[in-house]
């Protein structure tokens, strides 16, 4: 795989029962390879997939946080997948909503065979509180290869940039984390980013 991939990206579908999954296949007739996108509300997911898939709006963005209430499918160059699961930590929607979303990423993340890599995005801005620690702890616990994602890299300066990563890592206290930070405004790790996923893709087929 080449760095200059990501060029067709195509929406598939919504699901948010197991049973309605799309069974993806590629050229091969093999099953994609799945990556999720998992991190709180209103961190950027849709404005990162857009970024990475080339696209101003495939992946529908809101000022809302807490829109996506379903799990989307794409698939990119016919090779692999993106999986965008909904948001986390959003008080404001509705508690019925929210007790509807554990279940439905859980068993998303832990039957999911085709899932072999999760990005986990994270503002660069916050400190990581018992929540994201315990996502963390538990897609480490069912030993799914991940990336830690820092987003919002604009919004410090490369100083702040540098003092923000160091605390966040301190704060998930996890050893041979692998991180880049992202930045979709001021073209910050796209590039490291998409390596990144490809370098995890083939140890996991290794």
């Amino acid at each position: 795989m080449k760095e200059d991939l990501f060029r067709k990206a195509t929406f598939i579908k919504t699901a948010v029962l197991a049973k309605d999954y799309p069974v993806l296949r590629n050229r091969s007739g093999q099953l994609m390879v799945e990556i999720a996108v998992v991190g709180r509300s209103n961190v950027g997911k849709s404005s990162l997939l857009n970024d990475l898939f080339n696209s101003k709006d495939l992946v529908k963005t809101s000022s809302t946080p807490g829109k996506t209430q379903a799990i989307n499918f794409f698939t990119v160059d016919d090779q692999f997948a993106f999986v965008d699961l909904p948001g986390y930590g959003y008080a404001q929607v509705p508690l019925k909503v929210r007790k509807q979303w554990g279940p439905m990423i859980q068993e998303y993340l832990s039957n999911r065979e085709s899932l072999k890599v999760i990005l986990f995005l994270f503002d660069i801005r916050r400190i990581p509180n018992q929540e994201d620690i315990e996502l963390l702890e538990w897609i480490a616990f069912h030993q799914k290869a991940m990336i830690l994602v820092m987003t919002k890299a604009d919004k410090l300066n490369q100083s702040e940039r540098s003092s923000n990563s160091k605390n966040i890592l301190k704060a998930f206290n996890t050893e041979n984390l692998f991180w880049t930070s992202y930045s979709t405004k001021k073209n910050i790790g796209r590039r490291e980013l998409i390596r990144m996923i490809l370098d995890a893709i083939k140890t996991e087929q290794e």
